[in-house]
């Protein structure tokens, strides 16, 4: 099976930026719940490589309040479908 990109399927930058616009969310409230700095955030959703690390504490800090993400795949292509949310309490942040 194949990845659509090196991402693989951790989080793609669509998917990020539906995360944040369902929570309200702003650049710099994602980096303090993942504890990364806002310029990681920017860069990431901008379409910048970041490292595996930073995308892995991002969808991390998502998930941790709720926001879950779909892939579907398609002739063995995995592919970023939208996102999910369930809230899991108050949002915390790091």
């Amino acid at each position: 099976m194949s990845l659509e990109s090196s991402r693989g399927n951790v989080v793609s930058p669509d998917q990020c930026r539906q995360a944040r616009a369902i929570l309200k969310w702003t650049r710099g409230e994602l980096a303090d719940a993942a504890g990364v700095t806002s310029w990681v955030v920017a860069a990431f959703e901008d379409g910048a490589e970041v490292l595996p690390f930073y995308e892995m504490e991002i969808r991390a800090a998502l998930e941790a309040v709720g926001i879950g993400f779909l892939f579907e795949i398609e002739n063995g292509v995995v592919r970023p479908a939208g996102v999910t949310y369930s809230p899991r309490g108050k949002p915390t942040r790091r």
